[in-house]
């Protein structure tokens, strides 16, 4: 401490002049300043293993309890990756990797830091989430064994268990697994705040002690004060205003002058050292408090105790402000990039949808075209995403003019390849070959697209479409009808007529290859009409209660639309699908085509 050389002067100088009073007291003050030089150091020691605690073990927990975190969350997008995409070879290898290798060392890791923290409640906690993550890595590799070739893909019945455990397996089980870690982070990190917070209290202990120190001194020096003369009695009466203030906890800018060289001028110089170190102290400590982890702080000596913890407490606390920051800016910095790219992605991956809407825009008949034999006519068409599976096809062939719509096999980009493909194959069978006949039409279309997507192989698929072909010949009023798993409605008399088309589709090549179609053959009247339709008309959900739209509610709108012209029909339908589906998300691709003969 910085007044011990002073006590021991005052000692001899009161032994020479034989004051037993004041050397009694003197001897008190020197076991005062003892025991505070030895309690302040078991304070600094205690705060100095609390501290390296935290750096060197908590604060590494919590890290690793973290990449836990990320552990659990990375096992889960993996192994739904492994399900839902096939091609997904690199998160297979680092699903593989995770469980092999990352697992376990992070495992043994997060048990060594339990073994040096001793703490059981943690350890029953960790022992109890890595047998759940244990579990959950089981089902996870029963999916992974179970999904291996190209055939086990293709296999329905594998697929959906795989996906089955995703949902009623993985998820829940990954779920479980995070709330127990984050229990155990979220407790881990109230402890760290807690002994952050005991810290500062040792810190606040340490400048009370301080203090009562300077109260102590106060009594020696207000007990001295009878048995020193007048010549002496302003400095000392000068160093008492000075404990004093710092008793209270204020600090003073007053120096405290003695002429002489004797023991009261090295109170006096004590008493402003003791002064000037408190006055740093608290400046140290409020730019501690302000964030200010790079403030200079003058030590008394050396073997200042005090000084030397509160520099190494603004080393360490700097040391781990800086860490953070770097591991802050490195994680954005990945964030940012990674946004970078996706952004870009993005921009490639839409402009090519766009791009290959107008490809897809391009093939479809102009209505001008079909208005010009169907005057009363409307084309509702719907696509749920930029591109569709959904199409109508037009064309005229001498007297016989075919219009038809199909429901490709999924939707968004899938579906418009096998738009195109559809379109492509028409053309060759009617344009090409002048097959006008729809049943003939259906069946040459089945038989291409099958060759069409077996030519690499002899692979099972279940892409296909459904279809309503509809050849009308003006000169006869006669309608022909062909249907692959759609029907064709029909108003004659303002009477409604369902004509269901056959039950198989074209391609689904799952089903019977050499299939048949039945040819329906109508005279339509003045007033009659017709609607071909996809079904992603009728499976939209809406409504309040989040229903489908379903075949009765669609028949109602279409007989009570018969009053209406046609166009007026298409503005209903529109108005009606609209509100129904209000904030619902877009089911299925929509498309519905009315014509009035």
């Amino acid at each position: 401490m910085c007044y011990n050389t002073s006590v021991i002067y005052m000692k001899i100088s009161f032994f020479s002049t034989g004051f037993p009073k004041v050397t009694l007291a003197f001897v008190l003050v020197i076991a005062i300043v003892l025991f505070n030089t030895i309690f302040n150091s078991y304070l600094i020691q205690k705060n100095k293993t609390t501290i390296e605690e935290m750096t060197e073990v908590i604060n590494p927990y919590i890290e690793s309890l973290d990449e836990f975190d990320v552990v659990v969350t990375e096992s889960k997008m993996y192994t739904t990756n492994w399900v839902y995409l096939q091609n997904s070879i690199d998160d297979k290898k680092a699903l593989d990797s995770l469980q092999k290798f990352h697992y376990p060392q992070l495992q043994k890791k997060l048990e060594a830091y339990t073994d040096k923290l001793n703490k059981a409640s943690d350890k029953d906690s960790l022992q109890a989430v890595f047998k759940k993550f244990d579990e959950l890595i089981g089902v996870e590799k029963n999916i992974m064994a179970t999904l291996v070739s190209f055939d086990d893909y293709e296999n329905a019945k594998k697929k959906f268990k795989c996906e089955e455990l995703i949902e009623s397996e993985v998820l829940p089980r990954t779920d479980d697994v995070m709330t127990g870690l984050r229990k155990i982070v979220k407790r881990n990190r109230e402890e760290a705040h807690t002994m952050k917070v005991n810290i500062e209290k040792a810190s606040k202990r340490m400048m009370t002690i301080m203090l009562a120190s300077s109260i102590g001194l106060f009594v020696f020096v207000f007990f001295a004060i009878s048995f020193i003369s007048g010549a002496i009695r302003k400095p000392v009466l000068k160093m008492k205003n000075v404990i004093q203030q710092l008793g209270r906890g204020e600090l003073s800018d007053e120096k405290i002058e003695a002429k002489d060289k004797n023991v009261v001028a090295e109170m006096a110089t004590s008493v402003n050292a003791l002064s000037e170190s408190f006055t740093k102290t608290s400046v140290f400590a409020n730019e501690i408090g302000k964030g200010n982890l790079t403030v200079w702080y003058d030590k008394l000596s050396d073997n200042d105790m005090l000084g030397n913890a509160l520099i190494n407490m603004r080393n360490s606390l700097h040391e781990y402000s800086v860490d953070m920051e770097n591991k802050v800016q490195t994680r954005t910095q990945e964030v940012i990039e990674k946004s970078v790219k996706l952004e870009h992605a993005y921009r490639e991956i839409k402009d090519s949808i766009n791009y290959a809407k107008r490809i897809q825009d391009s093939i479809l008949p102009a209505y001008a075209m079909i208005s010009k034999i169907f005057n009363k006519s409307f084309i509702f068409y719907r696509p749920k995403d930029i591109v569709c599976g959904d199409f109508y096809w037009f064309t005229q062939q001498g007297d016989d003019v075919i219009i038809a719509v199909f429901d490709c096999t999924g939707h968004g980009v899938p579906g418009a390849l096998m738009t195109v493909i559809g379109n492509s194959l028409l053309n060759q069978v009617v344009a090409s070959s002048g097959t006008t006949n729809p049943a003939r039409i259906l069946e040459h279309l089945d038989k291409k697209l099958h060759e069409t997507l077996r030519q690499h192989g002899n692979i099972v698929t279940n892409d296909g479409m459904d279809a309503v072909i509809c050849r009308y010949r003006p000169s006869k009023k006669e309608l022909t009808f062909a249907g692959a798993k759609r029907p064709l409605y029909m108003f004659k008399a303002g009477q409604l007529i369902e004509i269901k088309g056959n039950k198989s589709p074209i391609g689904s090549f799952g089903h019977e290859y050499d299939k048949q179609f039945t040819v329906h053959r109508f005279s339509m009247n003045p007033g009659d009409a017709i609607y071909l339709f996809s079904d992603g008309v009728q499976d939209q959900f809406g409504g309040e209660e989040g229903r489908k739209f379903m075949v009765k509610r669609f028949r109602d709108l279409l007989v009570d639309s018969q009053s209406l012209t046609m166009h007026e029909q298409g503005k209903l339908v529109d108005k009606t699908l609209t509100d129904w589906q209000g904030e619902h998300e877009q089911t299925d691709d929509m498309l519905c085509i009315g014509i009035q003969f």
